[in-house]
């Protein structure tokens, strides 16, 4: 049996062919976060999607207080 040939990633913005290990997309510079052995919601990510949430929630909170 012989192993398949593994397909080549693809950037997710434009859809150039980008090396396995490439930092960033050589076409449109999109950074791959995975390629560098990280992971896209990392530690940083969640706490930014944490602030946006809590920061959502507060304005809303405070156009429904204004409404009263």
């Amino acid at each position: 049996m012989t192993a398949a040939p593994q397909a080549t990633p693809h950037c997710a913005v434009c859809g150039a062919p980008v090396a396995s290990d490439a930092p960033r997309c050589p076409s449109c510079g999109l950074s791959r976060p995975a390629a560098q052995g990280g992971s896209v919601l990392g530690r940083h990510g969640l706490w930014t999607i944490g602030a946006v949430l809590l920061a959502v929630y507060v304005v809303v909170l405070l156009i429904v207080a204004a409404a009263k």
